[in-house]
């Protein structure tokens, strides 16, 4: 071989080297490349993992990171905004027709006139509900000094915005004749100066009463009385005087009479039924002596005799 053949060898060795020394370079930089293109993606979700822990600690850090100074501010804008609401609340309730009251509810009336008793209340409708309901004590006085046949009346709240007014009356025990015309006496010794047209029947007539102490005294009297006794009462007439105002008589249905003294009268009229039953003949029962002492007689006897013929009379004892 010849030099030149030699030297073309040479080369060519060379050339071959240096290919294979650029192909390592390639290989290295894909490799290089690779790696990084890797080293990209977990370096991404890496990031991700950090940007949510971030948020979560952003979040957490602004949810408690109000200052004491932040809080007290925080509690006292919610308290004046709380006023502004009841204020505007309460602007719209007094200002709707719920603070006005609807309607007036009258309970317990018997025999009294409805529209009195209500005008008396001077309670009005579509007029402040609270105004009117304040002032429930002097408007339930002003019905009972109003309306005699009234005991107490008391106003309350009935539902959202209506009054009710509820009465109490006195009892009506019997009826006064004054000419041809009849009046109520209550059991609180009023006579109304309204006349009756129905009587009951089953009350007594009160005869030569007028409104006083012996009303009152024999009325006391008579509120002790069990319901048939009352019931047997037909009239009862004042035999009072000036030394004796309580001297009192009553007519009994049963056909007797009974005297008494009204201060004395209603532990008495206890023994009746018993008296009676013993006597044979219809008379008088006279309970006007002592405390404890009853006589009864026919009628045959007069109270004019009664003195003298007291020996004959049948009395009967009564347990104290």
């Amino acid at each position: 071989m010849t030099d030149k053949d030699n030297e073309k060898k040479e080369n060519k060795k060379q050339d071959q080297l240096m290919l294979t020394t650029q192909d390592e370079e390639k290989t290295t930089e894909n490799m290089n490349q690779r790696i990084e293109n890797n080293s990209g993606i977990g370096s991404t979700e890496l990031d991700n993992g950090t940007s949510e822990e971030k948020e979560k600690f952003s979040f957490s850090a602004l949810k408690y990171s109000q200052t004491p100074k932040e809080k007290e501010l925080f509690k006292r804008l919610s308290f004046i905004l709380s006023i502004l609401a009841i204020g505007i609340f309460i602007t719209l309730y007094f200002i709707s027709p719920f603070s006005k009251v609807d309607q007036i509810i009258l309970s317990g009336v018997k025999k009294s006139n409805a529209d009195e008793i209500v005008a008396s209340s001077k309670i009005k409708s579509d007029k402040s509900l609270w105004e009117q309901y304040f002032k429930k004590s002097e408007l339930s006085a002003a019905i009972v000094k109003e309306n005699p046949r009234v005991e107490t009346a008391n106003i309350s709240l009935e539902g959202l915005n209506n009054l009710k007014i509820t009465v109490k009356e006195y009892a009506t025990i019997g009826y006064v004749k004054n000419g041809n015309d009849n009046f109520e006496v209550l059991s609180n010794g009023k006579i109304l100066k309204e006349p009756v047209q129905d009587m009951g029947k089953e009350l007594p007539l009160l005869v030569n009463f007028k409104e006083g102490e012996n009303l009152s005294e024999f009325l006391e009297a008579y509120q002790k009385f069990d319901d048939k006794t009352k019931n047997n009462i037909e009239n009862i007439e004042s035999l009072a005087t000036k030394t004796n105002p309580f001297r009192i008589k009553f007519k009994m249905r049963d056909g007797n009479e009974v005297i008494g003294l009204s201060t004395t009268i209603a532990d008495k009229m206890a023994f009746y039924d018993k008296i009676a039953s013993e006597m044979k003949d219809k008379g008088v029962i006279d309970m006007e002596a002592g405390t404890s002492g009853v006589f009864s007689y026919p009628f045959k006897k007069t109270e004019s005799t009664e003195t003298s013929e007291s020996s004959s009379l049948e009395q009967a004892d009564i347990v104290q």
